[in-house]
Parts: C-alpha cells; sequence; structure tokens
C-alpha cells in the first residue's frame, strides 16, 4: 500500500519541499492526507483529483490545511465543476477555512465539500480504509490519525508535543508517520516532538518502521534522520522526503 509524500516540511515550505501532506492508494481508495502549502501540485503529479475519495485534515493550520484553496477552486470552477468532496476534519474547520472565501463563505464552502467533523475516539471508513483519531497535544484542535486497512496499518502522528501517548495509539503500525520538528541542539515549546522524541515513541510502539516528517525548514534533516535512528534502535528509520513513496504493510 503506497504512501506517496507530497511534502514534508513544517511550518513553512523549503524550497525544495513543500509543506506537510500525503496521498495514501489502497487498492481503489484514494485519500488526501493534509494539504499543506504546495501539496495541491505535487498531488496532481500523481494522480487525478477528480479520483480523490476524501480529504482528511489533522488541524487547521495553515502548513497542514491552506491547499484546500486551491481544491476548493478546482472543484467550483476549475476541471472538476460539480464534483463534491468529502472532507474530514476536527471541529471549527469549516467556519475557520470559510473566512478567506469572504462574502458568503460557508455557502462557498459547503458547495465544493461534504464537511464531516472528526472528534478523538470517532471511527470512520472511507471504501475500506478505518481511520480512528486522537487528540494530541497541540495550540489547535489536532488529531493524530491511524489508518487500519487489509494491506497494513499507518499511524500518523500530525503535530503533537510529546506528553500525548502515542506509543499506546501506535502500538503495533506497520509504518509510523511521525513528526521530527525538533533537534537535539534546538527545542522549542512542547507542542512538537523532536527527532529523538519521536523515535523513542516508535520503539515503545512496536512499530515495523519509522519515518520523519514536519522538518522544521532551517535545520538539517540529515541530522533529524540521525538522530531519529540512535533513538529507534533496530526499527529501520527513514526520512519523508517529497516525491517519495512509503510502503505499508506486505
Amino acid at each position: 500500500m503506497p504512501l506517496h509524500v507530497l511534502g514534508s516540511s513544517g511550518g513553512y515550505a523549503r524550497a525544495d519541499n513543500p509543506c506537510t501532506g500525503f496521498f495514501l492508494e489502497e487498492g481503489e481508495t484514494r485519500l488526501w492526507m493534509d494539504a499543506g502549502h504546495g501539496t495541491f501540485s505535487a498531488l496532481r503529479r500523481v494522480v487525478d483529483f477528480r479520483r480523490l475519495d476524501a480529504v482528511l485534515l489533522s488541524h487547521v493550520h495553515p502548513d497542514h490545511c491552506v491547499d484546500v484553496y486551491a481544491l476548493h477552486v478546482a472543484l467550483l470552477w476549475g476541471e472538476a465543476q460539480g464534483l463534491k468532496l468529502p472532507l474530514f476534519a476536527p471541529p471549527g474547520t469549516r467556519e475557520t477555512l470559510a473566512v478567506l472565501l469572504l462574502e458568503d463563505g460557508l455557502v462557498k464552502f459547503d458547495a465544493a465539500f461534504d464537511y464531516r467533523v472528526i472528534e478523538e475516539g470517532d471511527e470512520i471508513e472511507v471504501k475500506g480504509v478505518r481511520a480512528t483519531f486522537l487528540r494530541t497535544q497541540h495550540p489547535t484542535h489536532t488529531l493524530a490519525i491511524r489508518l487500519a486497512t487489509p494491506s497494513g496499518v499507518l499511524t500518523y502522528s500530525a503535530d503533537t508535543g510529546p506528553a500525548t501517548d502515542l506509543a499506546r495509539f501506535a502500538r503495533g503500525s506497520d509504518l509510523a508517520l511521525f513528526e521530527a520538528t525538533y533537534q537535539e541542539a534546538f527545542r522549542g515549546a512542547p507542542v512538537h516532538l523532536s527527532a529523538t522524541e519521536a523515535g523513542e515513541r516508535a520503539v515503545a510502539a512496536g512499530v515495523g518502521r519509522l519515518a520523519l516528517t514536519h522538518f522544521w525548514p532551517p535545520l538539517d534533516p540529515r541530522i533529524s534522520l540521525e538522530e531519529g535512528r540512535a533513538a529507534a534502535g533496530g526499527i529501520p528509520v527513514v526520512a519523508a522526503e517529497p516525491g517519495g513513496v512509503l510502503e505499508i504493510g506486505g
């Protein structure tokens, strides 16, 4: 089951790496998960967006959601006129995103998206892909996402501080996709993980593999990868690189 990395920068995009976004293919199911700056263009290089089954947002910080606006224009006035996509996101997403649509913003938003609120503990299914959610330690309502399919299990941390119980939520996953915003020499507020903390949580969860994402642009991601690998013991660790494909399960 391939997971296409559309971008893995956190906060703002590097010149060679859009912000956070991923595209999952499972059989005939196609999910776009998080839609940060630059990810819509990257998505269009790997799939016709008119074939998407749903969009799934972890939260409404711009580096995870702003390309929903590009998709909105394409759905209402571009080549996908008349197509309305399910959009799963935390409470308040519809009202927040509709602000920039100005007059009749909510009406315009609803014309393009079938908005469905998701909360911690909810379980949804999109064409055989089952998603569950965990509230994370982050300034806005943010949900870690666990996707279970016949091919394997992916757990995505979204943005989170170290207090979130990712080890329990990700237990037994084939692939953990954990943020690695900080490094040992650079740490900020406890609303993000370091690469070391990502590795430690992968070990505690007993995952098959770990992919690091949400790299802070001024930092060298090679150092993040080294620190993540040092903390993860024998678990294979890779960087989520734009244009790359992460295989989940067999």
